[in-house]
């Protein structure tokens, strides 16, 4: 079993060795998760049929070139009751939550719902080869299947 140390504010170290996620972010990623929790239980609850007229379609797959953290999202676009996944990485995001930072706002103000965080990873993008590779897991929220994951981007057509 890996051994795992944590100080506030400081990379865990797992078997000696340092990963990017301090207590900071797993609090921020939990608060993230407990939001998208409530927001989507009222959101059942009181606004079952609320559509916003003027959405965007928000693509489903958005990885930048290189190895960076990824995010698995669902969500229910506003004109389907079909559940949607994405899957983001963005450049220079430090954490995991940092990706889904920037996706969540997109699907919110675009009307989604029921939006949830499946986990996420690390994807590694290499336009010369025309390859990707998904692996790792992420602390703040849990390994992503990688499988649907991978669904996800050879369906979109893109790599």
């Amino acid at each position: 079993m890996a051994k795992t140390e944590q100080t506030e504010n400081q990379p865990h170290t797992v078997d000696g060795a340092n990963c990017t996620t301090n207590s900071h972010d797993l609090a921020e990623a939990a608060k993230l998760q407990a939001r998208l929790s409530q927001q989507n239980s009222s959101t059942r609850q009181n606004q079952p049929d609320q559509i916003i007229a003027n959405h965007h379609i928000i693509q489903t797959v958005f990885i930048d070139e290189g190895a960076h953290k990824y995010v698995l999202v669902s969500a229910i676009p506003p004109s389907s009751s079909q559940q949607q996944h994405f899957v983001y990485s963005k450049y220079g995001a430090p954490y995991h939550r940092n990706v889904a930072e920037f996706l969540v706002p997109q699907l919110e103000s675009n009307g989604y719902s029921d939006i949830r965080i499946l986990g996420g990873g690390r994807i590694y993008r290499d336009d010369e080869e025309r390859k990707i590779k998904i692996f790792g897991y992420s602390y703040g929220f849990g390994r992503a299947p990688h499988e649907l994951s991978t669904g996800v981007v050879v369906k979109s057509g893109k790599f």
